[in-house]
């Protein structure tokens, strides 16, 4: 694997005379699956290159850009090279005239056979590789429209990025190249490019290939990508790399030896801020292995545990991070260096390349900053009975043009000495794996998906719109009979299916289990969703669970629920996104709310002056009296947001109504009730939301109280409230709860 910077400024590039040893261009790295694959029959490499990934398109690509450009020349020019040495040996065979003493069946037998024998052209190379987008902040993507590859038609792109609801990945990023901004537009863009976005997945992650495009027929190193949320102002991503190495046996090698597979990684982890902010100035502690749970801080390094290169965003010092003073960076989204150090020291990091320097640090104060953060791994090596000299944290900071290469490759003969010389390490064995024999990976599927809705009942017409005009749609078949349905599924293999609990000819459940016994290894694990009918309950729940069905839907959901639910299925991803269970007295609070008289009626002095105080006391961009209807949360009063009303399976506050106290969720990302609520991905990016249940009497027993809405905070940066602020807001919830009981 190699690695390669061509930006790690932050914020805005610096041409700057002062800045230029570390460099000026804003993030953009290069990483290359190793080439090292096997010697052919005909002597030296089979000419395989690793597989591209790009990290970022800060204003560094322009550079990468022109060096891809080069290379693909190179590549076309020595193609042709060898086309023309083939031709020229075709021509200049001598002929059955100029060579005496042969038959013209020995000629001719000879000929034959030298057409038999002749160079067959090899085929055109596949350019192009993955570009891995963090988020889309300008920084991080101001480079795209001068990044020239994207342009040609001989390239072929995978671009991810953050999966939104609101807006696809292509739309945001077609944002900048609008014609107000720039004279081309994303879509005039020549090469073969598709756009997928994604989610946090630590775990499995998707695969990419190695090049194929020599026809070697050996297998390649593969490269493993797997993605954490980051704590930032906006939807963010870091990547983690993790090249597997699968080495065949040299044609030009008669020794016998042992394969062995060594595993290396690197993870980008850029605009990101400590969760507790107090962590700025150190005091982080490793995770204890004999609790269940961990901080999210402990949770964020375990990402990058183990890692050979660790590139983390170190933006600030503590002392410029400096919470409380006028110039203080917090909640601007970045690291401190003092952080950074603690948090990859304990992650057992191998180096730390320092990264999104800041845009007023020159090369000078850089040399400074380097220093200083060497000197808090010394002080923390120490400190764990460590020396001066063998130092386990490595700690330097990006420069543009640096290169670093990571070898997944080690040959062992039966001793377990390399065939390369020297002992093979040992060290990284426990976490990759090495010794396993490692099947071939699986690779992301890019062939066109394709999603069953099998509705009787339901109208099918809002989520096959929204299907079809979503990024890289897949394919809907809208089906409603029994028969119809097994055949598609059956001659078809859909990627998910959807079905209504009432069919004709059968129920849902009962087609589930055809699906589940009688297709085969397909049938077992394919997606399904079942949508249950009005009055199911717990035994229909029970029935779901015995044919492992991905979700059995109850109660009113709204289209992007159902949406979303889909999306996630499609990428083989959990679903973070829990709906509230409706109360068991739900009937009676309704009741209640009916009788408040306040649904749909005109906006309130009384309880806007309440809301704009929370607003003001909590120092939050949105607050509102929300009110929980059937299907929907009505606002009846609102600060900082726009909406009269959301769908009620997208509502916080539904939430919050079964609590006794105060509902507080610190930030919805890391929660998995919520982080792929469209109020989380889209507008208005809730992070942070504190609600108090507003309780009204029962129309039924005026003794007993029931919960109709709340009273709530939002903000689109994580945070948590301190014990006088919990009190605060049972205050003011409790303001919104005289309000109602003065006009009964």
């Amino acid at each position: 694997m190699k690695i390669q910077i061509y930006g790690c400024r932050g914020s805005i590039p610096r041409p700057n005379p002062e800045m230029a040893r570390y460099g000026g261009n804003t993030p953009c790295i290069e990483v290359v699956s190793s080439t090292r694959q096997c010697d052919c029959s005909g002597g030296g490499d089979c000419g395989s290159v690793g597989h591209r990934v790009i990290l970022d398109l800060g204003s560094g690509a322009v550079d990468l850009g022109q060096k891809v450009m080069g290379e693909m020349f190179q590549a076309k020019r020595q193609q042709a090279e060898e086309q023309m040495l083939n031709e020229g040996g075709d021509d200049g065979k001598e002929s059955s005239s100029e060579r005496g003493g042969e038959s013209n069946n020995e000629v001719g037998e000879k000929e034959d056979n030298n057409d038999n024998n002749k160079s067959i052209a090899p085929a055109p190379r596949k350019f192009g590789g993955t570009i891995l987008l963090t988020h889309t902040h300008w920084d991080h993507i101001q480079g795209l429209p001068f990044f020239v590859p994207l342009y040609l038609p001989q390239f072929e792109w995978s671009v991810y990025g953050p999966r939104g609801i609101a807006k696809s990945l292509q739309e945001i990023l077609s944002g900048q190249m609008q014609h107000d901004y720039f004279p081309v537009r994303l879509g005039d863009m020549g090469s073969n490019t598709k756009y997928v976005g994604l989610c946090e997945d630590m775990d499995k992650g998707f695969w990419l290939d190695g090049d194929n495009s020599t026809g070697c027929d050996h297998p390649t190193s593969s490269v493993k990508v797997t993605s954490k949320y980051l704590n930032h102002s906006v939807l963010t991503l870091g990547y983690k790399l993790e090249e597997f190495a699968q080495i065949p046996l040299p044609s030009t090698s008669n020794q016998l030896f042992r394969r062995k597979k060594r595993g290396v990684s690197v993870a980008y982890i850029t605009d990101h801020e400590p969760f507790d902010h107090a962590l700025a100035n150190g005091g982080f502690t490793p995770r204890d292995s004999r609790k269940p749970n961990c901080t999210a801080d402990q949770y964020h390094a375990q990402f990058f545990e183990d890692v050979d290169i660790l590139i983390h965003d170190c933006q600030y010092l503590f002392s410029e991070y400096s919470p409380g003073s006028p110039t203080s960076k917090e909640y601007w989204g970045h690291s401190t260096v003092e952080y950074v150090v603690e948090v990859a020291f304990y992650a057992n990091v191998k180096q730390l390349l320092i990264f999104h320097h800041d845009p007023q640090r020159t090369d000078e104060q850089m040399d400074d900053l380097v220093q200083y953060a060497r000197e808090l791994a010394m002080k923390l090596e120490k400190e764990h009975g460590g020396d001066d000299v063998n130092i386990r944290l490595k700690v330097d900071a990006a420069k543009e043009g640096d290169v670093y290469d990571l070898d997944p490759y080690i040959y062992l003969d039966e001793n377990d000495v390399s065939l390369d010389g020297g002992v093979a390490e040992s060290k990284r064995e426990s976490i990759h794996h090495a010794d396993d024999d490692i099947a071939p990976p699986r690779t992301v599927n890019t062939g066109k998906q394709c999603v069953l809705l099998g509705f009787y009942e339901s109208d099918s017409g809002p989520i096959r719109d929204m299907m079809e005009s979503s990024d890289n749609s897949p394919d809907v078949k809208v089906l409603q009979s029994r028969d119809e349905l097994l055949h598609f599924a059956e001659q078809n293999h859909p990627s998910v299916i959807v079905l209504d609990n009432r069919l004709f000819g059968c129920t849902g459940f009962e087609f589930c289990k055809v699906i589940r016994t009688e297709m085969g290894d397909w049938g077992m694990n394919v997606p399904m969703l079942v949508i249950a009918c009005p009055g199911e309950g717990a035994r229909a729940r029970l029935t779901a669970e015995s044919l492992k069905l991905d979700d059995f839907i109850q109660g009113p959901y709204s289209p992007s629920y159902l949406f979303t639910r889909i999306q996630v299925s499609l990428l083989r991803m959990p679903l973070r996104w829990s709906r509230a269970p409706l109360p068991g007295n739900e009937s009676e609070r309704l009741g209640a709310l009916q009788n408040t008289g306040l649904l749909d009626s005109l906006p309130e002095e009384r309880f806007d002056r309440i809301t704009r105080l929370a607003k003001a006391m909590f120092k939050v961009p949105i607050s509102l009296v929300s009110l929980v209807d059937e299907d929907r949360q009505w606002f009846k009063s609102r600060q900082g947001l726009p909406a009269t009303e959301t769908p009620r399976d997208h509502a916080f506050c539904a939430h919050a109504i079964l609590q006794d106290d105060i509902f507080v969720i610190p930030d919805a990302l890391q929660d998995e009730r919520f982080a792929d609520n469209p109020l989380v991905e889209g507008s208005p990016n809730v992070r942070f939301y504190a609600g108090c249940p507003i309780k009204v009497a029962s129309s039924e027993d005026a003794n007993r109280k029931m919960p109709i809405g709340t009273l709530c905070v939002i903000d689109s940066k994580p945070r948590d409230l301190s014990e006088e602020e919990r009190r605060a807001l049972k205050d003011f919830g409790a303001m919104v709860e005289q309000e109602i009981s003065n006009d009964r």
